[in-house]
Formats: C-alpha cells, sequence, structure tokens
C-alpha cells in the first residue's frame, strides 16, 4: 500500500511542517472514490501512527510536539480530509467534489491575491487567527421555499431573478477597497477561465478550516451577508408589487407574475438581471426542483442522483432517479454510502 500512496502528491516531512504547503490529492464523491479512499484510510489506520498534535487555527503543531509518523482525519458538511506523515513524506487526501481541471479553491485564491497586489492590496495584513469561531457566524446561504406550503405546488408564468457574480460583490461592498481589482475580474470572466475561477472560488476558501485555516473568514462573512441582505430586500419589493416570491436558490429568486424590472437591474457585477421567463415551476424540496422554459425541461438536483439527468421528463424528481446518494464517513468504516459500506 505504500507504493500506492507514493503515487499521490506529497511534500518532504520535517519536524516543522506547514499543512498549507502539503499538496491534495482529491477522491471524487463517487463510489469509486469512496472505495479509493477507504483503501488508503483504513490502511493508515491500521499502522498505529501517531495522532497529529494541531493548534487551534489548525495548522499542525512543529517542534517537540510534532511526533513522527503521524496522521489524523477531519471533516466538515463537504470534504473529509486525511493528513498522513510517514516514510520522509507528507499527504493531504481529500474526498469531496473534484475542481474543474487544474483548479482548486486555494489556487484561485493565490491568484486573486496576485490580482490584489497589483493593486496595492496585501490580503496577509488582512488575515486572522479567530477564523474557526468567525466561522460560526456566517449565515447560510438563502435555499428553500419562501413558505413552507409552497413545496409540491405547480405554479405557472414563473421567472428567475439572478444577481451577477454576487459573493464577489458583496465583498466590493462592505470592504470597497477590493471593488476596483474585483470589477477588473469580473470584466474578464467571460474569456478568461482563471477570472471566472476567481471569482467562483475565491470567498469560498477564504472561510475553509483545511484550506487556510478560515483565516479570512471574515471576508466571506461579510460578503455573504451582503448577498443575503440584497437578494432578501429584492424579494421584499417583489412581494410589495402583487409578485408572488416562491423560493430562494443562494443569489437568486423565483418569483410568479409579471416580469419584474426595478433598481439594480443590469449587468454589472451584483447588479441582476430576470434569466428565466415564463415558466412552469414546482419544487419537491429545498434541494429538488424542476421547471419547462420554451417547451424544454430542466431538473435541478443539489448533490449526487442516482440517475444521470439524461431524458428525465416532468416528475422525474419524486422518482427512483432523484434519490440522493449519501456519503458519510465515520472513523471505523470510513466513507459509506446510504449506510452501507463502501469496499
Amino acid at each position: 500500500m505504500i507504493k500506492e500512496l507514493k503515487k499521490l502528491k506529497s511534500a518532504p516531512s520535517s519536524l516543522n511542517i506547514n499543512q498549507l504547503l502539503i499538496p491534495v490529492s482529491v477522491f471524487d464523491i463517487t463510489q469509486k472514490g469512496a472505495k479509493d479512499f477507504n483503501k488508503i484510510y483504513l490502511w493508515v489506520k491500521s499502522q498505529n501512527l501517531n495522532k497529529i498534535v494541531r493548534t487551534k487555527s489548525g495548522a499542525i503543531k512543529t517542534g517537540a510536539k510534532c511526533r513522527l509518523p503521524a496522521w489524523d482525519v477531519r471533516t466538515n458538511r463537504y470534504c473529509v480530509e486525511m493528513t498522513v506523515i510517514m516514510e520522509g513524506r507528507a499527504w493531504r487526501i481529500q474526498f469531496r467534489t473534484k475542481p474543474p481541471e487544474g483548479m482548486s479553491g486555494r489556487k484561485a485564491f493565490s491568484e486573486f491575491k496576485k490580482h490584489l497586489l497589483k493593486d496595492g492590496i496585501d490580503l496577509e495584513k488582512y488575515a486572522i487567527e479567530n477564523g474557526e469561531e468567525v466561522k460560526k457566524d456566517i449565515e447560510k446561504p438563502l435555499i428553500g421555499a419562501a413558505r413552507k406550503w409552497m413545496y409540491d405546488v405547480l405554479y405557472e408564468g414563473v421567472n428567475h431573478i439572478d444577481f451577477h457574480s454576487s459573493y464577489p460583490a458583496g465583498l466590493a461592498n462592505t470592504h470597497p477597497e477590493f471593488r476596483k481589482t474585483l470589477e477588473e475580474i469580473y470584466k474578464k470572466r467571460n474569456e478568461e477561465n482563471m477570472c471566472k475561477n476567481i471569482l467562483n472560488f475565491s470567498i469560498g476558501f477564504m472561510q475553509s478550516l483545511g484550506g487556510c485555516s478560515a483565516r479570512w473568514a471574515h471576508l466571506s462573512r461579510d460578503a455573504i451577508r451582503d448577498n443575503n441582505n440584497r437578494v432578501r430586500e429584492l424579494a421584499k419589493r417583489l412581494d410589495k408589487s402583487g409578485r408572488l416570491v416562491i423560493s430562494f436558490n443562494t443569489d437568486g429568486i423565483w418569483y410568479r407574475g409579471p416580469v419584474y424590472h426595478g433598481k439594480g437591474e443590469g449587468e454589472n457585477m451584483g447588479d441582476w438581471h430576470n434569466d428565466r421567463i415564463n415558466c412552469q415551476f414546482r419544487m419537491k424540496s429545498d434541494g429538488a426542483y424542476e421547471f419547462i422554459e420554451n417547451g424544454i425541461y430542466y431538473p435541478v438536483i443539489r448533490g449526487i442522483a442516482n440517475d444521470v439527468k439524461n431524458d428525465w421528463q416532468w416528475g422525474d424528481i419524486y422518482t427512483e432517479k432523484a434519490k440522493l446518494q449519501l456519503f458519510t464517513f465515520d472513523e471505523k468504516e470510513g466513507i459509506s454510502l446510504n449506510g452501507e459500506k463502501v469496499v
């Protein structure tokens, strides 16, 4: 098994190892990914290594506190991460959704830092030490029906409003010194994939405990809160105009009624526009809904469904096709799928 481990990305180990400098190998959230992760996890677990001692911020304690060989496993809602230090090497192995080829939250954030530095802003000066505590204050995304009775109801004449790069806009609104850099990145997003990735991944990485010990969680908190406030404010305007707000999906709103136009509508970062018009719409749950626009059917499932969304038809979100593959982790068995061991 050590040969298999050495095929993954790694870095030289030492008593002063920096967690953030250990490269990451990712196993995708699939049955095969779970099987491959478990194979390594269960083998490492059987080696009776020391447990890694960490600081409050999640860094690996160095010097006398670093007793090698060592390992540990940390989890959050989106990722299981195993850190292994042995045989003179160090690995970070994650079970999570794979980012686009050649991209990761860390790389996007690193590029964002470079763009800011060109404009005279050193993001390192914004780093905090209590990111884990600050992270607890971050609002949840606005997802789900506006009212409980709106599930399983068929609506006609429904439209959808979408905010452009709303989380980056939230960062610019709450920290105006970032606006110039963010707007330049936004303007290039359709021509340069890196710019699109910076906008999509940086805010999330700022609050990542495993990625950066949440050292910029306060910036993520401010950006998300500003987004949520703008979405809620627009929903109130829709209600007051006589339209029916049906549901939220992070930086968007589904509503019934005539197409709405008003303050904040436009094509700039943080502006909004109507991107779906005159749809049939129905929600099964916060994570599953379907709609038809111009005769074309669209199922939307948050998570990993049993069946890929090919040849789906109206109502399929209520069938076995849409049943989610639920992966969980426990220290004894590793990754399980819908409560069953993955071997």
